[in-house]
């Protein structure tokens, strides 16, 4: 059992973790690429809070552009 837990140090919660990568269809390409999925924490105030409706992004790894994962594709993204 470790004790070194890095989403509860304050400076690395704040760091996007990753969740997986999969092939999707990217809207700025236009084409099939793989996607690297990701959660990102929200500063409010002086914290940052993990679970917010737009936490889950897919990052294209050929053009670099994301887009931010909502309703059906944000569950499976976490689960």
């Amino acid at each position: 059992m470790s004790i070194f837990r890095p989403d509860r140090l304050p400076g690395l919660s704040r760091l996007p973790k990753e969740l997986g990568r999969e092939e999707r269809p990217c809207e700025a390409c236009g084409e099939n690429t793989v996607h690297i999925l990701y959660r990102v924490p929200k500063k409010m105030v002086l914290l940052y809070l993990n679970d917010h409706p737009e936490n889950v992004h897919a990052t294209c790894m050929k053009c670099a552009r994301s887009t931010v994962l909502t309703g059906a594709e944000r569950d499976r993204a976490l689960s």
